[in-house]
Parts: structure tokens; C-alpha cells; sequence
């Protein structure tokens, strides 16, 4: 794909144009121009390029003007130019998703992982999606995966994960040595956050926070904690919030204790019960929400996402908070913040770790992205998508054949 000799430019108004296409199925050439304020030439070279590497295609013919002349020509995304691969890992169980370049679910599932090791859990999904992948017959463009701890995104790091007791795991090497395919891994709260972002993508959403809470069995592999795990995602100013040390949003509520167990200074055994008794639920609920109106209140965010089987009865979750938290039904109400509720999706990690590399397929890129090992080009996403039936696994840990 050669648009115009400066690379960097290039890219930019690809992800410009496709972005467009992506949010407006149907877009004329001349729309695309006018929104972007682009010269008709440059638009009509980067489609020419697009639907030559079937990144893009034309449709039936748009309504023509009301004084007559030529239909405009619409374009859409090519659904089968390529999907990708989203995963939520968790101590004891998964989800996985694939999705294609619109966004839309090809496929999911979900299942208990086998008591292994963490590299053994990569190897036991890649294998089931992998599968999934030849039967679909659509290029894999990505892999990403939401974790619950400290990632530092960039470089594809685990930095710390707690529930997997990771320190500084490198899961970019990982999967570079074994597959043929760029990854992507992100903090689980954080892909919420993509995903709202991409729902919305049509919408000024400005800044907002997403709650992800799940039950956490205990005691299965890692000897993780029973009880409900949070997490926060933060968009600010457009973009996921990671933080100075890639930390944003690692929760700890106002009765946490250097000595406490988890992410708050409950008893152990009410964090147990928290998921089968609504006492225990009751009171979790009563320090969560107290311990967020100063974070709300500094914030300032126009919406709330609350997602996660433990949010699941939203009109018990209102009762409860009208009962026992009211501040912090006042505060939103002070700063004019809307909490809305996405709980009975069990996938939102998998699908917003999907979203992210669409997201980043689609944006504009930043020269200070250029150097992170997990950059790539339209140059880039066109190699991996040909040909079609490219390998993805090149070689297994003794370095023989793994196909």
C-alpha cells in the first residue's frame, strides 16, 4: 500500500478513512472527503488501495441527489478480510471470543481451565481457538487477552497478577516464539473500557469509568482468594487511562489495610460468602460504592459502565444503594454522571480485549507508539491477513513441528 512517500502520514489517513467506513457502513468516497477534509485524489488512493487488498468493498448504490445525476458508490468493510482472537483468563475458568474486523461475534465460548501452569493455559486456548479459526476460514489478524492485575500494554508485559502469581511475565516473548500471529494483552477492567469505546463509537462518551466485578472460586491452581475481585477501567480525554506505573484502576476500598488479604478489610469469611449470601453481598456492596465517591467526585466522568455477574440484578443493586449508599446516588447526581448496566454479558473482558486491537487498527496512530513492541502498520495488518492459508504455529517448546 504506497499512498504518498511519508510513512507515518500514510498510516494516519488509512486508520482515518477505514475508521470512517467503520463507523458509517456506507459512506460514500465523496462523504469520506468531505468529512475529513481530505483532497478527493488522496481518498480514491487510499480506497483504490483498500479494496485491492479487500480491506474494503463496494456495495449497491447510494440514493441519488435530488436533482439527479451518477449514484454515489457506498463502501463497507470486508467482514472475511480477517477476525481476531479476544480471551478473558481468570485463575480457575475462561471466556473466548472471535470476532471480525466490524466487531461483530463470530464465535464464543467458555469452560474451566485444566490445572496447569500459566504457559500450559496459553497453550490450551490458543489450541481450542486455533481449531475454531480453521473452520471459520478467516485470516487471524490478532490475539489479545484480559488479565486481572498490572500489564504494562505497550510492551506486552504482566507485570504483576496476583491471582496467576506473576511477577514481570512476558507474555509478548511468549507468544512470539510460538505463533505466527501479534498479541495483545491488557488489564480485564481496561477492556471494558475498550469495549464501551467501541459500542459507543458513534457517541461522545468523553471520559467515564467501568466496574468489572466476577466471583473468584478459590483454591483452584494459584490459590486465589474466594470472593469477588473488582476492577476499574478509566477512559480519559478519548483514551484507555493505564496510568504512571500501568496500575490505573487496580482497586483498594477505604477499609483496606497494608495487612488486608485482597482489595478491601473485610473478613475473610464474608468475602467467601459474598457470593451466595446477600448479607455478605450487602456489605461488600456498602464499601465498594462508599469507597467511590471520592474517586467519582474527582473524576468528574459523564457515565458509569457497571458490568459483571455480581451487578447482575440492577433493580437490587439501586435498592441496595438507595438503602445503605445514598451519597453515592447523590454524587452522581451532583456531577451529572449516568450509571448504566452491562451485567449479563459473561464476555465483555474477551470481547473488549477483541476491541482493543480495532480499536488501534482504526485510530490515528501516535509517534510515541511507534517504538512499543506491539505497533503495527496497515503494511503490517495486510502481511498477516496473506495469504489465507498461512500457518500460525511455527514451532512448539522442543522446537519440532506443533502444526
Amino acid at each position: 500500500m504506497r499512498i504518498n512517500n511519508n510513512n507515518f502520514q500514510k498510516n494516519a489517513n488509512t486508520s482515518l478513512v477505514a475508521q470512517l467506513i467503520w463507523k458509517s457502513p456506507g459512506i460514500s468516497r465523496v462523504d469520506i472527503a468531505r468529512e475529513l477534509c481530505l483532497y478527493r485524489s488522496t481518498v480514491t488512493n487510499i480506497i483504490s488501495s483498500l479494496i485491492d487488498n479487500e480491506v474494503v468493498y463496494e456495495g449497491e448504490e447510494g440514493s441519488g441527489m435530488s436533482r439527479g445525476g451518477r449514484k454515489p458508490i457506498i463502501l463497507r468493510l470486508n467482514q472475511r478480510f480477517g477476525c481476531v482472537v479476544g480471551f478473558d483468563i481468570q485463575p480457575s475458568h475462561y471466556r473466548a471470543v472471535i470476532l471480525d474486523i466490524t466487531g461483530s461475534v463470530l464465535w464464543q465460548d467458555r469452560g474451566n481451565l485444566p490445572k496447569v501452569d500459566f504457559d500450559g493455559i496459553l497453550l490450551f486456548l490458543m489450541d481450542k481457538v486455533l481449531s475454531e479459526v480453521k473452520k471459520i476460514k478467516i485470516p487471524l489478524l490478532a490475539v489479545c487477552a484480559g488479565v486481572p492485575g498490572i500489564v504494562n500494554t505497550e510492551n506486552g508485559i504482566i507485570v504483576y497478577a496476583e491471582p496467576f502469581k506473576l511477577h514481570n511475565y512476558d507474555f509478548h516473548s511468549f507468544f512470539e516464539k510460538r505463533y505466527a500471529v501479534p498479541v495483545f494483552v491488557e488489564n480485564d477492567a481496561n477492556c471494558t473500557a475498550w469495549l464501551e469505546m467501541t459500542t459507543n463509537r458513534n457517541i461522545h462518551l468523553g471520559d467515564f469509568v467501568c466496574l468489572i466485578a466476577d466471583y473468584h472460586e478459590g483454591n483452584y491452581k494459584f490459590g486465589d482468594c474466594s470472593g469477588i475481585g473488582l476492577g476499574i477501567g478509566l477512559s480519559i480525554g478519548g483514551k484507555v487511562y493505564a496510568g504512571a506505573h500501568h496500575s490505573a484502576g487496580e482497586f483498594c476500598s477505604l477499609s483496606w489495610r497494608e495487612d488486608s488479604i485482597g482489595q478491601n478489610g473485610l473478613p475473610k469469611d464474608l468475602l467467601v460468602e459474598s457470593a451466595t449470601n446477600p448479607t455478605a453481598l450487602a456489605l461488600w456492596m456498602k464499601d465498594l460504592f462508599a469507597s467511590l465517591v471520592p474517586v467519582l467526585s474527582v473524576l468528574d466522568p459523564r457515565f458509569i459502565f457497571i458490568h459483571g455477574k455480581p451487578f447482575e440484578d440492577d433493580e437490587k443493586i439501586m435498592e441496595m444503594l438507595k438503602n445503605d449508599s445514598p451519597q453515592f446516588l447523590a454524587l452522581l447526581e451532583k456531577i451529572g454522571c449516568k450509571m448504566i448496566f452491562n451485567a449479563h454479558d459473561e464476555s465483555v473482558v474477551a470481547k473488549g480485549a477483541a476491541t482493543m486491537y480495532l480499536q488501534k487498527l482504526f485510530a490515528v496512530p501516535e509517534l510515541s507508539e511507534i517504538e512499543s513492541r506491539t505497533h503495527f502498520d496497515w503494511d503490517d495488518v495486510i502481511d498477516q491477513a496473506y495469504p489465507m492459508k498461512k500457518s500460525y504455529v511455527l514451532v512448539n517448546e522442543e522446537g519440532g513441528d506443533n502444526e
